[in-house]
């Protein structure tokens, strides 16, 4: 009787041990291959620069941790923490849109726990009262 007790606990232990390995794997990132998923969108039309970028990303696995944003592409925001999400699963992100009126893109880059990184692009345009900077 006593092996069979000894032999269930080192089994319980295993599989407890097993599983704190699996969690801190995960909190890790390891195995995660999936970058995170989601949109970005914009106003259709800016009546300022100033605007908010509603971001809607998630990452099942690993969680979503940083993102920065960009008007061209090449010079980028620092990476700042992701907030969390409202209800709605989406944050707004205040931005100043390139001066001058017209069509505008905004790319905006999130990061997961992994360090795996997804690009998500939203387009506005600028009218002419707001290309200025107001």
């Amino acid at each position: 009787m006593k092996k069979t007790i000894v032999l269930v606990c080192f089994g319980a232990a295993l599989a407890a041990a097993v599983l704190v390995a699996s969690e801190r794997a995960r909190s890790l990132g390891v195995g995660d291959t999936t970058p995170p998923v989601g949109r970005v969108s914009l106003p259709a039309v800016a009546a300022s620069i100033h605007v908010g970028v509603v971001v809607a990303v998630s990452d099942p696995d690993t969680g979503v941790i940083e993102l920065r944003l960009s008007n061209d592409g090449a010079t980028w925001s620092g990476w700042e923490g992701f907030p969390s999400p409202s209800p709605s699963g989406a944050i707004r992100v205040p931005w100043a849109l390139a001066p001058g009126a017209g069509a505008k893109t905004v790319t905006v880059e999130v990061r997961n726990g992994a360090g795996l990184i997804a690009t998500f692009v939203g387009h506005t345009t600028l009218g002419a009262a707001g290309a200025a900077g107001a």
